[in-house]
């Protein structure tokens, strides 16, 4: 990244986002506003095996692999040409903890099964990873030793295309996502913060949440990831960091797939035209 934080006048250059069964249109408008500079497809997740309750580093995409091959990425990065595809790392809910049997072993199937979906499911065409695990089980020292070597070794592999890491910390499990980065600042691109599953908060608290989260993370860049149907205060939320130039980009958490009932469809693309 050319810049870092998210302090000062900040252009918005970065749209994310997380895609699992579905497709998104690659010929959206949102993918050619000029001032995009980085497009991510992010794949979730790639998911581990898991023996009585124990990750075995094993990991494995539960993406959808007739819809999302090796000649989707080729024709995502074709159509867009700054478009990257991300592999995500982890899962969502209790089901897929960071819960590794041995964290030796765990290290190195994950490295090895990884590189597997790299290298032999899509050419090296794979640009990053992200760490998205909304449950952790072990200890904070584990979870940032662990995760660390990983995306370390995986970023310098020389024979391997990842050239970008990011990190999804939710509320719950921050701390350890703290400690993580700050073990590993000089391999983290980007934090991605989950405030689409927060709990109820006024304008001025989501405000003071993102300032916090830019002053614990202040070298590197820090996106909030908000639901695909977020509710109003989010997006007066986002307004108001784009107005103040306080953003650097935002990343979808798309929800299409969800059963509650939410009809309130976010266009990014609607809210920059009226900035």
């Amino acid at each position: 990244m050319s810049s870092k934080g998210n302090n000062g006048n900040i252009d918005f250059t970065i749209y994310r986002e997380y895609i699992h069964d579905i497709p998104p249109p690659i010929n959206s408008n949102i993918y050619k506003l000029k001032y995009i500079k980085h497009v991510d497809f992010i794949l979730s997740f790639a998911t581990e095996v898991y023996v009585h309750g124990k990750g075995t580093g094993n990991f494995f995409p539960t993406w959808n692999l007739d819809v999302f091959d090796i000649e989707w990425v080729k024709k995502v990065k074709e159509t867009i040409p700054h478009a990257r595809v991300i592999i995500s790392i982890g899962g969502v809910g209790s089901e897929f903890p960071f819960n590794p049997i041995d964290k030796h072993i765990w290290i190195y199937r994950a490295i090895e099964s990884i590189k597997w979906i790299v290298r032999d499911l899509y050419h090296n065409l794979i640009d990053g990873i992200d760490i998205h695990y909304d449950v952790i089980k072990s200890s904070e020292d584990e979870f940032s030793f662990s995760i660390g070597e990983v995306i370390r070794k995986l970023k310098y592999e020389i024979d391997l295309s990842i050239n970008v890491v990011s990190i999804a910390p939710n509320e719950r499990f921050q701390s350890y996502y703290l400690n993580l980065y700050l073990q590993n600042k000089d391999i983290i691109d980007l934090v991605d913060f989950e405030f689409y599953n927060l709990k109820p908060r006024t304008l001025e608290q989501l405000l003071e949440l993102y300032k916090k989260l830019v002053h614990e993370y202040s070298l590197t860049i820090v996106l909030p990831i908000i639901s695909s149907h977020p509710e109003h205060i989010i997006i007066e939320f986002i307004r108001y960091l784009l107005k103040s130039k306080l953003l650097h980009g935002i990343v979808v958490w798309d929800d299409n797939n969800s059963t509650d009932g939410s009809t309130n469809s976010f266009s990014l693309e609607n809210v920059l035209q009226d900035i």
